[in-house]
């Protein structure tokens, strides 16, 4: 797996990236980074150029020019496929990288091939909630003398109970996308997709897993997509990507591998 910088108009995008074959952009929850496919990508890469950015201001990739909106996200990865010389790509997004996704396929359909929506969510109103935010999740952390603003980076990651790798890892991501870091998640929350699913052309497949607590929603985004298939995966966890990477793998490769699924 190779790593590199691509120019756009709004910084620097860093990614990784393995294989030849059609192109797979894989996109990434909030406040994480393409770190979160480094499983994945060994089994796509067998059959497919996988491709996994980090958004600005997250990972390894310049911060975004101002407090992004999910619309500027999909901008930045259509010039992503501009400067690599992609005209047309598979779209894989988890969480706030499937509104991302949908943003894409909707406004620059010709540049989406399919697309996959990973555990996707909606807004609720507060009695409807079927999931409750943990305490504190998602507020700015501000840097502190004490180093204290690095506990709270760690208690977010921790609130899921991951292996102890991973939680490093999510901690390394809070610590490199700083103070700002939590815009993805506001733009992510402020994002309704449910307008915008009626309009998706392209072949379609929503994802999701019985432990993601979005996964009560994936059923009414199968209804709304047009055509779209829906799989479930049972006793699946949270950040499926990293936990599973294999049977994430192979829900994404059986689909984009299915000429059923051609429009």
């Amino acid at each position: 797996m190779k790593r590199a910088y691509a120019d756009i108009p709004e910084g620097q995008i860093f990614y990784r990236f393995e294989g030849n074959g059609e192109p797979v952009l894989l996109l990434h929850a909030g406040v994480t980074s393409s770190d979160e496919y480094k499983k994945v990508i060994p089994f796509l890469s067998k059959t497919y150029r996988a491709i996994a950015p980090d958004f600005l201001g997250n990972g390894d990739s310049d911060p975004a020019p101002f407090a992004y909106d999910i619309i500027d996200h999909a901008r930045t990865m259509v010039h992503l496929l501009d400067s690599l010389g992609i005209k047309k790509a598979a779209v894989v997004g988890q969480h706030v990288g499937g509104k991302i996704g949908l943003e894409m396929a909707v406004t620059w359909p010709e540049r989406v091939s399919k697309l996959v929506l990973s555990s996707p969510n909606y807004p609720e109103a507060e009695e409807e909630k079927s999931f409750k935010d943990p305490p504190n999740f998602m507020g700015r952390v501000e840097l502190q003398k004490d180093g204290s603003h690095l506990m709270e980076w760690w208690r977010r990651s921790a609130l899921w109970r991951h292996p102890l790798d991973i939680t490093n890892d999510r901690t390394l991501e809070y610590v490199k996308a700083g103070p700002r870091g939590e815009e993805i998640h506001w733009a992510g929350g402020a994002y309704d997709p449910r307008p915008k699913l009626p309009l998706v052309k392209c072949p379609t497949l929503v994802f999701s897993a019985t432990h993601d607590p979005f996964c009560s929603m994936a059923e009414t985004v199968h209804k709304l997509t047009p055509g779209s298939k829906l799989i479930i995966l049972e006793n699946g966890p949270i950040d499926i990507d990293r936990l599973w990477p294999k049977e994430f793998a192979e829900v994404v490769l059986n689909f984009l591998n299915d000429p059923g699924s051609e429009k």
